[in-house]
C-alpha cells in the first residue's frame, strides 16, 4: 500500500495556532479513540505541547472492547499518564473532569493559593486527531451545542472558546493529523473507523483489513451480525460475497454490488452494529 498522506491546509493553520494559544493554556486534554489509542495519538502532539500538564481521554468508551480498555488504562497509569474512559455523547462529565484536572494541577493549585488566588478558572485546551469526539465532548462539558459536530473527519475548522461550569473554559481546535503514516497499518485503523476520509484509501483494502481483524478476534461478532460461518468460508472474498447475498447487496443478473458491501460493513463495525470491539492491544501493539 502506498504512503499515505493527508495534511490540509487548515491543520497546519491549527498547528500554528495551538502553539500560539499554549501560553494562556493549564492544561491539555487529549481526545483519543479508546478502540485505538495509539493509532489515533498524534505522535507530533508531545512535541507542540512540550512540558505542558495533559490528560488523555479514552473517548467513544461505549464502542470500545471494555476488557481491552482496562488494560490500556492500566498502561497509561504503570507510565504515570493522568488517563480517563468516557463516553462524550452520553456522559455526565463535568465533575469527574473538574476533579481530574484538580488532581494533574495540584502542584499549580497551590502555587494560586500562596499568591491568593483561590478557585482561578481552568484554561484547557482539547486537542485530538479528527473524528475522536472533540465537539461533543465540549458541548457535554458546556451543557451547550455551540460546537457544530459530525461523524466524518474535518468538522472543525477552526478554534472556538467555551465556558465549562464555574472553574473550566476550554478551547476547541481542528482534528490535527501528522503530515504522513509511515506505518501503514495505523492508516488502515484510522481508516477502518473513520478518522481520514474514505476517499483516502481503497474500500476494499479498508474493509478486508478489517475482516482479517474480526476473523480473528470477534468471530462470532461477524457470525451473528451477518448470519454467516466463517469456517464454511475459505476465504475474504468469500465472507464479502455471502454478505452481499444475505443483505441484498446485488446488481442486475445476482452479482454482489461489492461497493455496497464495503460500505455497509464499514457503517455497521463504525456505528457498533457489530458490537464493542477494539483494534489495538497492549500485547501486541506495545
Amino acid at each position: 500500500m502506498k504512503q499515505i498522506q493527508w495534511f490540509p491546509g487548515h491543520m497546519a493553520k491549527a498547528r500554528r495556532q495551538i502553539e500560539e494559544k499554549l501560553k494562556v493554556i493549564d492544561i491539555v486534554y487529549e481526545l483519543v479513540d479508546a478502540r485505538i489509542p495509539l493509532s489515533s495519538s498524534n505522535p507530533m502532539l508531545n512535541e507542540i505541547i512540550k512540558n505542558k500538564p495533559k490528560i488523555v481521554f479514552l473517548n467513544k468508551l461505549d464502542l470500545a472492547d471494555p476488557e481491552v480498555t482496562n488494560s490500556w488504562i492500566s498502561y497509561y497509569e504503570k507510565k504515570r499518564i493522568p488517563v480517563l474512559a468516557i463516553n462524550s455523547l452520553n456522559d455526565s462529565l463535568e465533575k469527574d473532569i473538574y476533579n481530574k484536572t484538580k488532581e494533574v494541577l495540584k502542584e499549580e493549585i497551590k502555587k494560586d493559593e500562596e499568591k491568593g488566588l483561590i478557585n482561578r478558572p481552568f484554561n484547557a485546551m482539547v486537542l485530538g486527531i479528527p473524528n475522536v469526539g472533540k465537539s461533543q465532548f465540549i458541548n457535554n462539558l458546556a451543557k451547550k451545542n455551540k460546537v457544530r459536530v459530525g461523524n466524518k473527519p474535518g468538522v472543525t475548522k477552526m478554534q472556538s472558546f467555551l465556558k465549562a461550569g464555574d472553574y473550566l473554559r476550554v478551547y476547541d481546535n481542528p482534528g490535527v493529523l501528522w503530515p504522513k503514516f509511515d506505518d501503514e497499518s495505523v492508516g488502515l485503523k484510522l481508516a477502518l473507523l473513520g478518522s481520514i476520509k474514505d476517499s483516502i484509501l481503497p474500500l476494499d483494502d479498508i474493509t478486508l483489513f478489517g475482516i482479517d481483524y474480526l476473523k480473528k478476534y470477534y468471530k462470532k461478532n461477524i457470525e451473528k451480525r451477518y448470519n454467516i460461518d466463517l469456517d464454511s468460508l475459505e476465504t475474504n472474498i468469500d465472507v464479502l460475497n455471502e454478505i452481499g447475498k444475505r443483505r441484498g447487496c446485488l446488481i442486475s443478473g445476482g452479482e454482489i454490488d461489492y461497493d455496497r458491501v464495503y460500505n455497509l460493513f464499514l457503517n455497521d463495525l463504525r456505528n457498533g452494529q457489530l458490537g464493542r470491539m477494539s483494534f489495538e492491544r497492549i500485547d501486541e501493539d506495545v
